[in-house]
């Protein structure tokens, strides 16, 4: 979603936990080291802090603080934030703080809490403002401890990536990232609507090389940024042709063209679900099979079966290298997948 810039989020992980004197704080960064655009951490604390944090690295961005827990007692509770103390009078479960990084925030924290933090550089915020024709955001005012719901199942959404990202599609990551960003900008940031409005969708070459491209790395691998980039055009632009164009979000026809890529195989071949699932670019059989019943409407053996027998013998492949005793045996494409993609002609 984001352009890649060559700067690391310092205050994340295990670096960042220690300010609460954690020597392990389960995290997640969503980029890559050279092009980092938000990190979540978790900051566990069971019987509260006998001292105050210590202080964060200096760095152009805000933390956001969610609590998954209700606090019953506050008393005592605060944050310095440039040399003043702003006093928590309650803090909801789903309640929210934001700190400027710049400004040396301090948590004061005697009794337990449970909470997750979203560190967003400034450089993230201005890509997705910039992306969507909006003023750059200076600041995001909020008072701590209220409760936001929408944050609140954005962190639940997020929470089984801490410790382990590598399941997970990286459209799928920039797709967090501009949801959240949506949603801080609209609700923090006072940041109005985009000033223009796109009419129309992707041109024929643009469609063509997408597909090309997105069929080639059926594994999820392709980012937003590069696939915007490859046709032209700023992300947030190209989101909205590609929709106007394919008439679903990028992630959507990625996973119909992986179903599409998987009953071809299964057409064609005698391999376990195991494999074709694999072969399609699924992680593993269960999500395959959830995928494709969400897609098709059916399982995918039960799709099979139904198919099968309306074909002639000798157009049964699958059948034919079951008898042979080759079962498990992936045959040769006999034909593109998209020669068999029924369901987007109209794309193109």
């Amino acid at each position: 979603m984001i352009a890649s810039w060559p700067e690391w989020i310092s205050n994340s992980g295990n670096t960042f936990g220690r300010c609460f004197q954690l020597k392990n704080a389960p995290s997640v960064l969503f980029g890559s080291k050279e092009s980092a655009q938000i990190a979540i951490t978790r900051i566990t604390i069971p019987n509260g802090l006998p001292e105050q944090t210590e202080p964060v690295r200096p760095e152009r961005g805000f933390t956001i603080s969610l609590h998954l827990r209700q606090q019953t007692e506050t008393h005592r509770w605060g944050t310095w934030v440039d040399g003043k103390l702003i006093p928590i009078r309650y803090w909801e479960r789903g309640g929210v703080g934001i700190y400027d990084l710049e400004a040396n925030p301090i948590a004061v924290r005697p009794t337990g809490f449970d909470s997750v933090h979203f560190n967003l550089p400034r450089r993230t915020l201005d890509a997705f403002t910039d992306d969507n024709d909006m003023h750059r955001i200076s600041g995001l005012p909020c008072t701590q401890g209220i409760r936001d719901d929408v944050l609140l199942q954005l962190t639940r959404f997020a929470l089984p990536w801490l410790g382990d990202e590598r399941r997970v599609c990286s459209l799928m990551f920039d797709y967090f990232v501009w949801m959240f960003c949506s949603h801080i900008a609209a609700s923090y940031g006072q940041a109005g609507p985009t000033r223009t409005i796109y009419q129309g969708g992707l041109a024929p070459w643009q469609k063509r090389c997408l597909m090309e491209l997105i069929d080639s790395n059926l594994e999820g691998k392709l980012r937003l940024s590069y696939l915007a980039e490859e046709c032209g055009l700023s992300v947030s632009h190209f989101c909205r042709s590609f929709k106007r164009s394919f008439g679903v979000p990028v992630h959507r026809y990625l996973i119909t063209r992986r179903v599409e890529r998987a009953k071809f195989l299964l057409r064609s071949s005698s391999a376990p679900l195991s494999e074709i699932a694999l072969e399609s670019g699924f992680t593993d059989q269960a999500a395959f099979s959830r995928s494709f019943r969400a897609v098709v409407g059916t399982s995918p053996m039960r799709w099979l079966n139904e198919h099968m027998h309306r074909l002639p013998a000798d157009l049964q492949p699958a059948m034919r290298i079951a008898r042979e005793g080759l079962r498990g045996r992936l045959l040769s494409p006999i034909a593109s997948p998209l020669a068999l993609d029924d369901g987007n002609k109209g794309a193109i």
